[in-house]
């Protein structure tokens, strides 16, 4: 193969790549908006709440599972952005890339919209990892938008935090999202079922999430909590101490791990509407 044929095809990729982010340009810009509105307009209450003893006795009356998600304290700024903030955002962060990753191959193919990156001189498996990585940066992106929104507006609305505390904890909820939207990619790259694929990413995300709500009342599954993503987002207080980082790879491989998995499928079933 000529050194112009391979820079011709990698040629391709890329420009495949950035029509991929190009399509999803609306989509992620309302969502980037809408998730900058929801943090800043909750921060913007803190300063009302700081220092309000009541706000504590509230949160101890809570059920056990509810003080794993929420925590107890909402008058310090980690325990208010922790728990009123970012406990949602595996809630949120999983939709969003469940429903991206399930729509980049099986929802355009529904579409017919395949056919024309297909026409191109590029493999499936090309347009697989071209589609992978579009939504990898895609995901980064909307936690780049997270970490934005809570250390800017954390410095307006008296609720300071640590730079690096605030990074680690989104790098935790965002790699955690990109994991079951990952899954979601590659099960509708396999099977061409947008709705199964985001059923399943979404779904095992909102479930990973409920089942580590329960690890205080539960043994086995506070036995088995390392296995869960969202443990490392929502305990071990990552806005307050630093955090061991192998998890953010381990999620990272495993999101690629199940895409490579749907490769020889992808690459080998036909492909229509």
């Amino acid at each position: 193969m000529s050194t112009a044929t391979v820079l011709g095809g990698i040629t391709m990729w890329l420009e495949l790549f950035k029509q991929t982010l190009h399509d999803q340009r609306k989509n992620w810009f309302w969502w980037a908006l809408s998730l900058a509105l929801y943090v800043l307009s909750l921060l913007a209450f803190y300063p009302s709440i700081k220092g309000d003893p009541s706000a504590a006795e509230i949160m101890n009356k809570l059920p056990e599972s509810m003080k794993i998600l929420f925590g107890t304290d909402l008058t310090s700024p980690a325990g208010y952005v922790g728990g009123k903030i970012l406990s949602m955002m595996p809630a949120l962060l999983s939709v969003y890339a469940a429903l991206t990753g399930a729509g980049l191959i099986a929802g355009a193919e529904a579409r017919g919209h395949l056919e024309f990156p297909l026409s191109h001189p590029i493999s499936r498996r090309e347009l697989l990892w071209g589609r992978t990585l579009a939504l990898l940066v895609l995901t980064l992106g909307l936690g780049a938008v997270l970490f934005a929104a809570t250390w800017v507006g954390g410095q307006l609305f008296q609720a300071p935090l640590a730079f690096g505390h605030v990074l680690q904890t989104v790098a935790f909820h965002t790699l955690g999202a990109w994991l079951f939207g990952a899954l979601a990619l590659a099960v509708g790259a396999a099977t061409a079922r947008s709705g199964l694929a985001a059923s399943l990413g979404a779904g095992l995300g909102l479930l990973l999430m409920m089942l580590y709500s329960l690890t205080g009342q539960v043994k086995v599954l506070a036995d088995l909590a390392w296995l869960n993503p969202w443990k490392y987002a929502l305990g071990g207080a990552p806005l307050t101490h630093a955090a061991p980082l192998t998890p953010l790879l381990v999620c990272l491989l495993l999101g690629l791990a199940l895409c490579a998995l749907a490769t020889p499928r992808f690459a080998g079933r036909d492909i229509g509407r």
